[in-house]
């Protein structure tokens, strides 16, 4: 490797030019007076010994005592591993300070609209903000790839999971045998990822270089993105993985899922509650109610469907998903509870 390409690698550890010229010089040819230093490194002589302090300020050389003073690489392996060290930690604090600051005055992106990028570490970042995201349910299709790099702490998380892979896979991998639902769509489409309804990130060629993502904010735009993933990518896919029937809560934002899932649940002779906020679709007031389920509906084909409820005081009413308004309550939010 050049001297050049070594000098770079040093800039990217925060390095200045001139400090990487003389630390190089003096791991290749030290000890060195400034003089000599200078006339090696080709640093101008004004500029050596403010250089030469900021390499001792960064641990790196030692300076010799007496006329002419000389100055020294420590060995690299100890000092330049110690000085990352050193530097990624004073990062992390800072970053760990500078996110506390501005977590809670910066606005969150609550304007509909949709909103593009472009580039892989922009996707990548994207990826990682709404998996994180996700608290109840979260809807992704993609590429096993993506599951294994960015969906551990997802693992990890009570929320509901439909996961549905473009790969052309027939066994389940261990590792996705954590997830509530896998599929398989052999295929070549975006990626998508809907956490809960808060958004819908949808990313093309992600297989270039230069992927475009685009995040989806308005409501209306969202529903049409879940509609497509539920009826389309998912139902249009092979299920390999179900733990429907052995999961005794969980939360959806889709009733959809909500319904396959009390299915499964009532199958295996389990007495199926649940918990729902949403609005009464009569007035538009908000609505919060707890009972058991006592039938169902659906018709995917027409999209609708819906949970009867009977309440605690003997009442049974209906409850559809988001946008219904032929039912008694639009549900937001079902928590499934089992016995």
């Amino acid at each position: 490797m050049s001297g050049d390409e070594l000098s770079e690698l040093l800039k990217k550890l925060g390095f200045t030019s001139y400090e990487a010229k003389a630390y190089i010089t003096l791991v290749l040819a030290g000890p060195l007076t400034a003089t000599e230093l200078a006339s090696k490194s080709e640093i101008p002589q004004p500029r050596v010994y403010d250089v030469v302090q900021s390499l001792i300020e960064k641990g790196l050389i030692l300076v010799s005592e007496g006329r002419p003073r000389k100055f020294q690489a420590i060995a690299p392996e100890v000092a330049l591993t110690n000085y990352v060290n050193r530097r990624r930690r004073l990062e992390e604090e800072t970053l760990r300070a500078i996110l506390a600051q501005l977590s809670s005055a910066s606005a969150s992106l609550e304007e509909p609209g949709v909103w593009t990028s472009t580039g892989l570490s922009s996707a990548q970042n994207l990826i990682r903000e709404s998996l994180n995201s996700a608290r109840d349910e979260l809807l992704f299709s993609g590429y096993m790839s993506i599951v294994e790099d960015f969906f551990e702490k997802v693992s990890e998380k009570e929320i509901s999971t439909c996961i549905v892979l473009y790969d052309a896979i027939e066994e389940v991998p261990e590792q996705l045998k954590v997830y509530d639902e896998v599929r398989v769509k052999p295929t070549k489409a975006p990626i998508m990822l809907l956490p809960d309804f808060r958004h819908a990130l949808i990313i093309v060629d992600w297989e270039s270089k230069r992927p475009i993502s685009y995040l989806v904010t308005d409501e209306n735009l969202i529903k049409i993105f879940a509609v497509y993933y539920l009826n389309y990518i998912r139902s249009g896919s092979k299920l390999i993985l179900s733990r429907f029937g052995e999961l005794s809560r969980r939360s959806y934002v889709h009733l959809s899922r909500a319904l396959e899932h009390v299915r499964a649940l009532q199958r295996s002779g389990r007495r199926v509650m649940v918990h729902v906020w949403g609005r009464r679709t009569s007035d538009g007031t908000p609505v919060e109610l707890r009972g058991e389920v006592v039938g169902e509906f659906e018709n995917s084909y027409r999209s609708i469907g819906y949970l009867r409820v009977r309440l605690p005081d003997g009442r049974e009413v209906t409850v559809g998903g988001i946008g219904a308004y032929l039912e008694d309550v639009e549900a937001r939010r079902i928590e499934i509870i089992a016995s």
